[in-house]
């Protein structure tokens, strides 16, 4: 039925016509969101310098958009990457934008700001606070908002990107605890409203730079550059 719905839901879509994306539980994309996070946190901690993140988010920007384009004109191709990625992937990524390529795009913007520690909070929000909103909207969300998102599960990404986020600045970059929390929940509330109202733009791109926009306010604000 996925296809279908999504074959529908475009048509109407070119029409100005707002038709919700399917996001069913899905826990090896969950999984994969986290892993894929994680990982980049890491690299962003211990292995790159600024120079070295900024070439490799624009190769991974690069070899994304190259891949979006291909996969248009040649729709075998797009059949046998979403037959590859099927299991990480949402049933609307097979005619938009995947979520891969719009984070690759976000990792270019975040190392373009060159802030190390902006970047990893940023990814970190992004990793573990959007799963969480998704598993404990899709089970527990009741009080209904906007584009799907409920009271629950946006709470939730508030919660969780805030611990994420200061657990980052505290923790990694060793901030004494009262600005670091200041720095964790400037930076996971417009993440929070990014994630709520992307419609246009995917929430792995608007999440992160919305979290690391929140952190640079907030540690402009502190001194701390």
């Amino acid at each position: 039925m996925a296809p279908h719905y999504e074959s529908l839901a475009r048509g109407l879509r070119a029409h100005a016509v707002h038709v919700p994306a399917l996001r069913p539980t899905n826990y090896a994309r969950s999984a994969f969101h986290v892993g894929s996070g994680l990982l980049a946190l890491a690299m962003i901690y211990f292995v790159l310098s600024s120079t070295g993140m900024l070439i490799i988010a624009a190769t991974f920007a690069a070899s994304g958009w190259t891949m979006e384009a291909w996969r248009r004109v040649n729709p075998k191709v797009n059949d046998r990457l979403m037959m590859l990625f099927g299991p990480v992937s949402h049933p609307h990524e097979h005619w938009r934008v995947n979520s891969a390529t719009w984070y690759a795009s976000a990792l270019l913007v975040l190392a373009l700001i060159g802030q190390p520690l902006l970047c990893a909070v940023a990814v970190t929000v992004l990793a573990l606070a959007d799963p969480a909103a998704g598993l404990i909207g899709r089970k527990w969300g009741r009080t209904k908002l906007v584009n799907g998102r409920s009271l629950e599960g946006s709470s939730t990404f508030l919660v969780v990107g805030t611990l994420a986020a200061f657990g980052v600045v505290a923790g990694l970059y060793g901030i004494a605890p009262m600005p670091a929390l200041l720095i964790a929940l400037a930076a996971a509330l417009p993440a929070t409203f990014a994630e709520l109202f992307s419609r246009v733009l995917d929430d792995n791109f608007t999440v992160p730079v919305a979290s690391a926009v929140g952190g640079w306010i907030a540690m402009s604000a502190l001194g701390l550059f």
